[in-house]
């Protein structure tokens, strides 16, 4: 993650992502100046769906947070506002501070991409910041495909009572991590493409020609299709993306399963991809 714009996303609500980032910014900040903001509000204090307290954002001495003015000043850590963004969300306007004392605070982030994208450009260009974690929304990954370059871990949490769709949901996300940029194929201009635009749903397959041989969508934020329907249409063509993106990690958070028994699991299905096992896990 150093020199890195990197997101961290999640597969469910409550999946531990907010505990990893935690984690992955007190990793990082030992090697260089951190930046990290999140999309969106970040929280109350209570969860509005089970009425958990969510886990705070530990900030220490020389980190950069975005923020609004109103979460500073409840936050028991103490700032310097070094800039104010003209960017305002229902807790008030963005503002990117340095902490001087360390402490917990909330976080409140930008409300669309496009203000995300000059926000990090901000901090590239005018601060020389270059290591950035962002504390992305839960089952959205849209927001990595806006930031040109940057990359992303996908936290999953999986349970024993919804272990079948988790773990589809990891071998589909780990079968389109395999797919090529359309820059990467190999005489590409004798093959025929056939590019989906926008969001590719199951409603779009019937769109595809039969004689198609690599079929191109914009991102991997584009798919909207379940594992069958993926291998189903890998076993016919080849899919490749407009726009490359890197991921990082599998982070891996397991409730009510032995991690014997989740290996056994990849094993199974021969996945090599880079597993990150629940760092507080004993």
């Amino acid at each position: 993650m150093l020199n890195r714009t990197t997101f961290l996303v999640g597969n469910k609500k409550n999946a531990g992502k907010t505990t990893f980032f935690n984690y992955a910014i007190s990793q990082v900040r030992e090697h260089a100046t951190v930046a990290f903001m999140t999309i969106g509000v970040d929280g109350e204090m209570d969860d509005v769906i089970d009425n958990k307290q969510k886990p705070f954002i530990y900030t220490t001495k020389g980190d950069y947070i975005v923020t609004t003015g109103s979460r500073l000043n409840q936050s028991d850590a103490s700032f310097a506002i070094h800039h104010v963004f003209p960017y305002k969300t229902a807790l008030g306007n963005l503002v990117l501070a340095q902490t001087i004392r360390g402490g917990n605070v909330e976080l409140v982030g930008s409300e669309d991409n496009a203000q995300l994208t000059e926000i990090i450009h901000f901090l590239k260009t005018e601060l020389f910041i270059d290591t950035i974690l962002i504390d992305g929304a839960a089952n959205r990954t849209t927001q990595v495909a806006s930031v040109k370059n940057s990359f992303f871990c996908y936290i999953l949490r999986i349970d024993h009572e919804t272990l079948h769709s988790d773990f589809n949901k990891l071998r589909a996300l780990s079968l389109i991590n395999t797919f090529p940029c359309v820059e990467e194929i190999k005489d590409i201009h004798l093959k025929k493409v056939f590019e989906i635009t926008g969001a590719f749903t199951e409603s779009k397959k019937g769109l595809i020609p039969y004689d198609c041989e690599v079929l191109l969508v914009n991102d991997f934020t584009k798919i909207f299709l379940e594992l069958p329907q993926i291998e189903r249409l890998c076993s016919k063509l080849q899919i490749a993306y407009k726009i490359k993106y890197s991921l990082t990690a599998f982070v891996i958070i397991l409730k009510n399963i032995q991690r014997n028994d989740f290996q056994q699991l990849l094993g199974k299905y021969k996945m090599e991809d880079k597993f990150i096992m629940n760092p507080y896990e004993c």
